[in-house]
Formats: C-alpha cells, sequence, structure tokens
C-alpha cells in the first residue's frame, strides 16, 4: 500500500468509526449526511478532512499518535491504532501522552490527567477505549459499589456503547446485523466484562466491505453501529487492547476508591 492509499484507507477507517456518535449529536460538526456520503463513494476530499479535524478528541489522538510514531496522522496504521489497536500505541512515549492529555484535551482537568499518569504511567495508553473507560474512573459518578442500581445501568450503558467493542456476526439482515458480543458492565466498583450476549446492531450496506458482510465475519461497534469488517489480527488486537484498558481503569478505580 503506498502512503497515498494508506492515507485514504486510514481517513475512511476513521470516518467510520466517527460516524455514529457524530449522527447521534455527541461530538463533531452539525454536517452529519457528510460522513455517510464519502463513506458511500469510498472518496475522501479536502471538506471531509476539514470535518473529521473538527473533533475536539478523535482527531488530536491521531495527530498524537502520528507525531510521536513518525506518521502521518490519517496514516492507515494510526487510525487503526486510535480505533481498534496495535502496536503504534506502544511506542507513543508516555510523557508524550502525559503533555498531549494535560494541554490539548478540553474536556480533561489537569488535576484528573495527573491522578491517571501517576497510577498508570505506560498502563496508560492512547486508545480510544482507555480514553472513554479512563474518563468514566476519573469523574465524579465513579463511586464503586456505593451508586445507586439506576445510576450504573447508566454508566455501563454510556462505557459499554462509547467504547469500540467487537462483535461476531450471526445473522445479516437488510439494514441490521445480529452479533454475539461480550458486554463490559460494573460489579464491585470495577469495569469487568459480563456474559456473552446477542444483539442487534445497524449497518450501512453500501459502505464497502458491509456489502458483502457475510456470517461468522468480526466488526467493530461503536453506538450500536458496526463502523468496520476486521481481520483476524485486528479482530485480536481488539480484544487484547481492550483487556489492556480493563486492567489499567480497575487500578485506577482501585487507587482512587482508597484514596477517599
Amino acid at each position: 500500500m503506498t502512503d497515498k492509499e494508506s492515507e485514504k484507507e486510514g481517513i475512511l477507517l476513521h470516518a467510520k468509526h466517527a460516524l455514529m456518535p457524530n449522527k447521534l449529536g455527541y461530538c463533531g460538526p452539525d454536517d452529519r449526511g457528510e460522513i455517510l456520503r464519502h463513506l458511500q463513494d469510498s472518496e475522501t476530499s479536502p471538506k471531509l478532512l476539514r470535518l473529521l479535524k473538527s473533533f475536539e478528541a478523535a482527531y488530536p489522538f491521531i495527530n498524537l499518535i502520528g507525531k510521536s510514531t513518525g506518521n502521518a496522522p490519517f496514516d492507515y496504521r494510526v487510525s487503526e491504532a486510535y480505533w481498534i489497536g496495535n502496536d503504534l500505541l506502544r511506542h507513543v512515549p508516555t510523557p508524550d501522552f502525559y503533555t498531549f492529555s494535560h494541554a490539548t484535551l478540553r474536556n480533561r482537568k489537569r488535576s484528573e490527567v495527573r491522578k491517571v499518569f501517576k497510577t498508570l504511567d505506560s498502563q496508560a495508553l492512547p486508545h480510544h477505549s482507555f480514553y472513554v473507560m479512563s474518563t468514566y474512573a476519573t469523574s465524579s459518578v465513579a463511586d464503586g459499589p456505593s451508586l445507586s442500581t439506576d445510576s450504573a445501568k447508566k454508566i455501563e450503558t454510556l462505557v459499554d456503547n462509547c467504547r469500540i467493542s467487537l462483535g461476531r456476526v450471526t445473522d445479516v439482515g437488510r439494514k441490521e446485523l445480529t452479533v454475539r458480543y461480550t458486554p463490559v458492565g460494573l460489579k464491585d466498583g470495577r469495569l469487568v466484562k459480563l456474559e456473552q450476549k446477542t444483539k442487534k446492531v445497524v449497518f450501512e450496506k453500501g459502505v464497502r466491505p458491509f456489502d458483502s458482510v457475510r456470517r461468522g465475519d468480526w466488526v467493530s461497534l461503536h453506538w450500536n453501529f458496526a463502523c468496520e469488517v476486521l481481520t483476524m489480527t485486528q479482530a485480536r488486537n481488539l480484544a487484547r487492547f481492550t483487556n489492556a484498558d480493563l486492567a489499567a481503569t480497575n487500578e485506577l478505580l482501585k487507587r482512587l476508591h482508597h484514596a477517599r
């Protein structure tokens, strides 16, 4: 793959994972149909780049990974590292990640950032799911076992939907896929994997490679949307880095609860 091809595929991979939270109005610009139109055509443009660069967290993260590893921010391996996970994550120096989190992320208090890196050091990775989980861990709602049942369920739903999760396709419908996946939930103040379950998620058949998705395929999921059909290596990486994110977040939760 040439550098130009890698950048195009990286932009499209990034757009696929940014699409649904943007469509739901959680992040990014208010121009939601434009991202989908580009994905349906498998094309990029300066306008799409401007849209993706306006996301407050996603673009700064890939810019960090790219700069720290000597790659362009939209290089395929960089987009893949942030959303799915690959070994580029372990080549981002911890001081770079700390400085970025301290100075660039708008919705993170500096006191929260210090707690994360003081506790975890190199366990903290610039992976989307770790960002989601660690944001929860350092928030005022992370009260461990004292949480009400309703509050715990809301947090479980938020964290589980916002992280990138891994699903195995068991049935292909016209607008939905049925997938088996392992939810993440709260138990005794920790984030844990729950019992595997089946659920339906939406997908865009007009977005490559979902025109040929089939039973047995592994897919990445974001806000109940199937973003990408994954290779076996990508599926393993997503599982591996999710486990690392969970371990790091639970270490953070343990330290923070002891400090209260």
